[in-house]
C-alpha cells in the first residue's frame, strides 16, 4: 500500500491540474476514478504501480487516442522513486 501512495502522489500531486485544449478531457484525466490501476511486487524491494486512463468512466468514446496519459512507477521498499516509466 506505501508504494500505491507513493506513485499515486507522484503521478497526481495535490493541486496539480491536467492539461488538454479539450476541457472536458482536462476535467476526466484530473479525476482519481478514472485510472485503472496495478501494483505488481516484483520481490520484497521492488514494487510496479501502473495508472492507465479508462476515459469511458467519464463518457468519452473510446476512440479517443492519448499518448502519455498513464505511467508506471518502479518503487523500492524504502519507499524511493527508482524509474517512471
Amino acid at each position: 500500500m506505501a508504494a500505491l501512495e507513493i506513485a499515486r502522489h507522484e503521478f497526481m500531486p495535490p493541486g496539480v491540474k491536467a492539461t488538454s485544449s479539450d476541457e472536458r478531457l482536462a476535467h476526466c484525466l484530473a479525476r482519481r476514478d478514472v485510472y485503472d490501476v496495478t501494483v505488481l511486487k516484483a520481490n520484497d524491494d521492488l514494487y510496479f504501480v501502473s495508472f492507465l486512463p479508462n476515459l469511458a468512466r467519464c463518457g468519452i468514446e473510446p476512440e479517443v487516442m492519448l499518448m502519455d496519459a498513464g505511467a508506471v512507477y518502479a518503487i523500492d521498499g524504502r519507499g524511493r522513486v527508482l524509474n517512471v516509466l
